[in-house]
Order: structure tokens, then sequence, then C-alpha cells
């Protein structure tokens, strides 16, 4: 379940800064860098993500998600750590059709590994979490 849930953030997040996007686009003006770092955000999709944070080491993302929510099916393409902001209750869609209802309190943290799944906020209220990105040595970025 916790395996589940990493891949449903992971996937948010992968949404959010998805794969060739430019990460300077995210939805969400604030970011406190210019991002370059196009794999740490994931494909267009609702979620809402920002750039945080960025250097030649990791990628931090906020990413929102609304009260029932969705993202679609995507790829993260690069492991991250989860750290949960809010309690969460989600659904997390694996590439095969399985699901697993996450449920995370606040200050939770998670490792996400590279997957492709889609996810759905269950709750009644908003979910927000940080997705910390590490880049490949050199600050290349690992796929």
């Amino acid at each position: 379940m916790k395996h589940a849930l990493m891949a449903l953030w992971a996937s948010a997040a992968c949404l959010v800064l998805g794969s060739g996007s430019d990460p300077g686009s995210a939805q969400h003006s604030g970011a406190h860098s210019t991002p370059s770092y196009g794999a740490a955000i994931p494909q267009a999709g609702p979620a809402n993500a920002v750039v945080e944070f960025e250097n030649e080491s990791i990628v931090v993302v906020r990413i929102r998600m609304a009260p029932g929510e969705k993202t679609p099916m995507h790829d993260i393409k690069s492991a991250r750590l989860v750290v949960w902001l809010t309690d969460t209750h989600l659904r997390d869609t694996h590439a095969d059709g399985s699901t697993d209802d996450i449920r995370r309190r606040a200050g939770d943290i998670d490792w996400v590994p590279v997957q492709r799944h889609a996810g759905e906020n269950l709750a009644h209220e908003p979910l927000e979490f940080l997705a910390i990105v590490p880049k490949g040595t050199g600050g290349s970025v690992g796929k």
C-alpha cells in the first residue's frame, strides 16, 4: 500500500513536472528560480505544480490537487522523495488497471520509484506535497 501511494504521488509529481514539459510553464507562478529540469515536471494535467527550488543536485516541486481532482495515466521517469504537507486520501491506479487506496498524514515521507500510474484525490480537502527529485551525477537528468 505504501508503494502504491508513492507511485500515485510520484505520478502526480511526474504529471505536474512531466516528461518534456517546460518547468517554467508550471501553472503556479512563484518558483524561486528559473527551472531547467524538464524531467521533474510531469506531462500536462490537472494537478498544480510549481518548482520551488532547483540546483545542480535536486529539483523540489510543490504539487497541489483539488478535492476529487484526478491526474491522467502518466510516467514517473525519475524516482523521488515525497513529503506530504497535508493529510491525504488518494487512489493510485497502476498501468495494469489495479488500484490502491492510500492514506498519509501531514509530515509522512515516501520514496516513489520510476513507474506509470494515475491518481485521484479522494478527500474533501485539497492535498499538497513536495516531490524532491535528485538529479544525476554532474547535474544531468537520469531517465
